[in-house]
């Protein structure tokens, strides 16, 4: 068992504490011990206490009377040891408690300050003196305060007070920068708003809760809620290995508590300011000219961006009736002032977001055993977009924006008895994001002869009006069990449910987007001349909102075997269900049974060593956004104009000279819908169609014995105590995808079925995308076709995972972790994490880097078979090493100075192209790992932008037509064409507190946080396409950087 004595305040220095540690260890019969003890009860938003009272000879006192007495919230539990010494205080909130120990023949313990750690268990041993000796803590004063090693959990992760990390480490204002602090934690692509990449999985595979409350975006699974800053206490990130009570993630669970009333009323003011003119700037990313043309093109000018942001939060808490009812809220006023400049079209776009945020905690004690809480956030409101001439500044166009949505949850615990505790929770997530252009009668217009995509100045800024809202209502019930039975066991089970809906429509502005291209690009119509594509999206604009259900069970047992061995054995059972646009059940995936097993050793019985390993499978739900594209109507129609190539085709405003012109015929297209057809096209050969508009009957919308994405994780572990502050870790881990569920367009399998049973024209009805189902990629195939084939029937096919000729979703990740931490005693603190990994596959998980795609579960990757070619490497979210290190130093009383230092390894490049051996994964453009070797050879790398480059086919022949180049197509494996940089960031903090006055007993506050202390500049995103018609002449050029240095002022204020 761990022997540490209870530290109970912090003294002024660590020489002073070493002086105290001395005194400690020679009193004679005032020892009080400290130990990692049994399993007890902790959830999402509480911790446990558990100890063990004994003799100075080491042996168990049973009978003995223990007190459990809040120091925040004055609740009190009493207990009686048994016949092993021990008690248990399971689910209370975190915070500090006075314990206070009385048993006859001894003299009375009272440790005024123990701390329990949100789901943790925080273990003691009270070591009692005989009669007439001190106990009293007082004797015995320590520096510092640690949660100990825990014997009956194998989470890993890292658990952050919030409070006290902005008091001593720079770190950003959002949940994600703290996660980030973890070991196994990266920034993903820049394209999902640098959302953390837990163990090698992609963004959106995390779960995110507040109190409880899942706030996870079950449209898309990435991030969650915005909750302001300042409304977290504790911020628990759990990178693997967690307990059957968590699921619905494959990455990993970001759970936090909010702060809470206590007997004290607290008043805060805080502020915070990042102005512009103390923010630098990246480098300019450029996109290469023509062979032939001099100079460069600024593709984006950060130069040109001005960002200006600033906070005011103001905190207040304290009871309503004393011991009983507790109030917190939070109230806080923002406005982020953010401009970027398009130079392709010099216009300028402002966007202004001043929106509020309030919250409110209630805490009420029936009795000290029966706790009610009440959580409640709102974020909702609007605001501005407006397109300004960069010229002149007059205004172009606008939109309104409106976001956010309220949040409530209620909870209920009640310790009945010592060994049994009921919980159970309400809540309700409400979330929008609606975009209302300011015209949304007129097209947006794009000129595309020049292989890039330029919107025409005069046309309409927004390609879309969307709105989407999201409401996620759950409940829970858990109930907590301990009892002996060869061994101590805590046995934790319950339910929850939640139901899920989503409100989404999108459709083009004007009805379509017209797109500008040269004939001779496309293939098709008058050689020589412009064409125009019109692009028709109309998505969930006809359909019910979509409703989805979230139902899971579990069953943990933390059994202590003995004093140096605990079992955890547990199982949850997940069940998904999704509905169609129609309010029809497409999908539900059942039997998904995640064991979750593992166990802690302590091999000398000291609590000084742990060693530990665990294996649990995890399953994630399917994303609401898979049904929302149930029935698009999605097609591009082209059409002949009158205009000759090089010259202009389109009119101030976008619209077509002499007007749209005629439907082009050709074989190589698809016969266009009649439903919403614009421009006469419906009913000819005249489109490329990704949707029909009609909507799918449930029934055939998914493969049969379809099972849910999970993965396997395997961890082995150590952890050693060194002293009272400093401790270390190791762990090795390694995590494979088992299945994925991924919608897959079939209609070849219907083709070829038709083709080897004589039935004919099935290639007019199934075009290469008529038929999507959510399938296992990789596996056999079971299902009904959509509708009657040409000869009446509707058969059921099955074909074997061979004959699919699907390539099977593949994703491992392997990684060895060193960890140290030294707590902080009043002077200084300092963290650290070492990774080695590797993170490989073809699969990078629900969204996909490649393109910035957010569809979850509906990415491209398996659209059609071609599109998986060359896809296996080392996957986005690789990083080969890592190093953390964070900290703070306490100059004199009132200066600490923090730092955050990160060092990444480069993240692997290859080479995106058309794919050459399926013709409908063709159709999608630079989407395959398929490029020509000429592009590899030359441009690989190479980050001039002056750099003229002439394609040169193999032999050194130059290549002068699309033809040719088109003619050389080969697999280009992911990840192994080039590399961006290492990244080294060193941030900075300075907090001074000034002399305390009058109302302010704790004075004010001054903080200054510098990101990038060293404006490093490293090439962080690189052009990876190769080229569709033609090359990329920007391949290999950067298109990101490391975010530049910028200054965040700040002050708080405590009355």
């Amino acid at each position: 068992m761990k022997i540490n004595t209870i530290r109970a305040r912090l003294l002024a220095s660590t020489m002073m504490g070493g002086v105290a540690l001395a005194a400690a260890v020679a009193l004679p019969a005032t020892a009080v011990l400290l130990t990692p003890a049994v399993a007890s009860a902790q959830d999402y938003t509480t911790g446990a206490l558990v100890g063990t009272v004994s003799d100075q000879a080491g042996n168990p006192v049973a009978g003995a009377s223990v007190t459990v007495r809040s120091n925040e919230q004055s609740f009190t539990r009493s207990y009686t040891t048994g016949a092993n010494g021990q008690f248990r205080a399971n689910l209370i909130p975190q915070g500090t408690y006075e314990v206070t120990v009385n048993a006859d023949g001894y003299d009375s313990l009272v440790n005024p300050s123990v701390a329990v750690t949100l789901n943790q268990n925080s273990g003691y041993v009270f070591t009692l003196g005989a009669v007439g000796g001190s106990t009293n803590i007082d004797d015995v004063v320590v520096v510092g305060t640690r949660a100990e090693l825990d014997f009956s959990q194998n989470a890993t992760g890292i658990t952050i007070n919030v409070d006290e990390l902005v008091e001593r480490v720079p770190v950003g204002r959002s949940i994600a920068s703290v996660a980030l602090l973890a070991p196994r934690a990266i920034e993903g692509d820049s394209a999902f708003g640098d959302q953390p990449s837990l163990g090698g999985s992609s963004v959106a595979e995390n779960a995110f809760y507040i109190n409880g409350l899942n706030i996870t975006d079950f449209n898309t699974y990435v991030g969650g809620s915005t909750v302001p800053f300042d409304f977290y206490r504790t911020v628990d990130v759990q990178t693997g290995g967690y307990a059957a009570e968590f699921g619905r993630a494959t990455g990993g669970i970001i759970n936090a508590v909010t702060k809470s009333g206590t007997n004290e009323w607290i008043f805060e003011l805080h502020g915070n300011w990042t102005p512009n003119e103390l923010r630098e700037t990246a480098p300019i990313t450029y996109t290469r000219r023509a062979p032939g043309q001099n100079g460069i093109t600024a593709r984006t000018r950060p130069d040109l961006t001005e960002t200006d942001n600033w906070s005011l939060i103001a905190e207040a808490g304290g009871p309503i009736i004393r011991d009983r009812l507790y109030a917190y809220g939070l109230y806080q006023w923002s406005e982020n002032d953010n401009v970027t400049t398009n130079t392709a079209i010099s216009q300028d776009t402002r966007n202004v977001n001043d929106i509020p945020f309030w919250g409110a905690k209630i805490d009420a004690y029936i009795t000290d055993t029966q706790r009610l809480e009440f959580t409640y956030f709102n974020t909702e409101g609007s605001f501005d977009t407006v397109v300004t001439t960069r010229a002149t500044g007059a205004v172009f166009s606008r939109a309104v924006n409106e976001v956010g949505g309220t949040n409530y949850v209620a909870r209920y615990t009640g310790n009945w008895t010592d060994w049994l505790t009921l919980s159970a929770a309400y809540g309700v997530t409400e979330q929008q994001n609606n975009l209302i252009p300011g015209d949304p009668g007129a097209f947006q217009s794009a000129d595309r002869r020049q292989g890039v995509n330029i919107r025409v100045p005069g046309s309409n800024v927004f390609a879309t009006i969307g709105t989407q809202s999201t409401e996620r209502e759950f409940y829970r019930a858990d109930a907590d069990i301990t009892f002996t039975a060869m061994g101590d066991h805590h046995v934790r089970m319950g339910l929850d449910a939640e139901k899920t809906t989503l409100s989404r429509a999108s459709v083009r502005t004007g009805g379509a987007n017209l797109q500008y291209f040269l004939a001779s690009d496309q293939g098709f119509g008058n050689a020589g001349s412009n064409i125009l594509g019109a692009v028709v999206g109309v998505f969930g604009a006809n359909g019910a909102p979509i409703s989805g259900t979230n139902e899971a069970w579990y069953i943990q047992d933390s059994w202590d075997i003995n004093d140096n061995l605990n079992l955890q054995i547990g199982l949850r059972h997940d069940l998904f269900s999704l509905d169609n646009l129609a309010g029809q059940q497409v999908i539900e995936l059942k039997d998904n049974f995640g064991p979750r097993v593992g166990f802690n050793l302590d091999p000398i019985g000291d609590g000084v060593d742990k060693f530990y390993g665990s294996y649990g499978r995890y399953f994630i739900p399917i994303a609401s956004n898979l049904s929302y594209r149930g029935a698009d109507l999605f097609y591009t129609s082209f059409h002949q104009l009158s205009t000759a190539a090089g010259t202009t085709p389109f009119n101030a405003d976008g619209t077509p000279i002499g007007g749209v012109g005629a439907p082009i015929v050709d074989a190589s297209l698809d016969i266009c819908p009649t439903a919403g057809a614009l421009f006469g096209a419906g009913g000819s050969r005249s489109c490329f169609v990704n949707g029909d508009g009609q909507p799918e009957a449930p029934e055939s919308k998914y493969a049969y014995g379809t099972k849910a994405t999970n993965e396997d994780e395997f961890i082995l572990g150590y952890e050693r105590q060194l002293d009272d502050l400093w401790s270390v870790g190791a762990a090795v881990t390694y995590r494979k995808l088992n299945n994925v569920s991924e919608d897959i367009a079939i209609d070849y399998l219907i083709n070829r079925y038709c083709a080897a049973n004589g039935i004919a024209n099935c290639e007019d009805q199934f075009t290469g995308d008529h038929q999507y189902i959510i399938a296992n990629p990789g596996k056999d195939l079971t299902f009904l076709v959509r509708e009657n084939l040409p000869n009446g029937t509707r058969p059921v096919l099955t074909f074997s995972a061979a004959e699919t000729g699907i390539t099977p979703a593949r994703r491992e990740y392997a990684g060895v972790e060193f960890t140290f931490d030294r707590e902080y005693d009043g002077v200084w603190s300092l963290s650290g994490s070492y990774v080695a990994s590797e993170s490989i596959g073809n699969y990078e998980g629900t969204v996909l880097s490649d393109n910035g795609q957010t569809d979850a579960g509906s990415t491209i990757l398996y659209d059609h078979r071609g599109l998986a070619e060359g896809k296996y490497g080392l996957l986005p979210n690789h990083r080969g090493h890592q190093f953390k290190l964070f900290g703070a130093y306490t100059l004199w009383d009132s200066l600490t100075v923090g730092a955050n230092f990160r060092v990444t390894s480069p993240r692997k490049f290859g080479c995106i192209g058309q794919s050459t051996t399926d013709p409908a994964a063709a159709g999608y453009g630079s989407a395959a790992n398929v490029c020509r070797p000429d592009v590899l050879q030359q441009l690989a790398g190479n980050r001039d932008p002056f750099y003229v480059f002439v394609p040169f086919a193999p032999g050194g022949n130059p290549i002068d037509t699309v033809a040719e180049y088109n003619a050389y197509g080969v697999t280009a494996p992911r990840g192994e064409s080039f590399e961006s940089d290492w990244t080294y960031n060193l941030d900075m903090s300075f907090r001074y507190t000034m002399p305390t006055f009058g109302f302010m007993p704790e004075g004010i506050t001054l903080r200054a946080d510098v990101f990038n202390v060293l404006n490093a500049k490293a090439v962080t995103d690189l052009d990876e396409v190769g080229g569709t018609v033609g090359a990329n002449l920007s391949y290999g050029l950067p298109t990101g950087y490391q975010t530049p240095r910028s200054v965040r002022f700040g002050f708080d204020i405590k009355f």
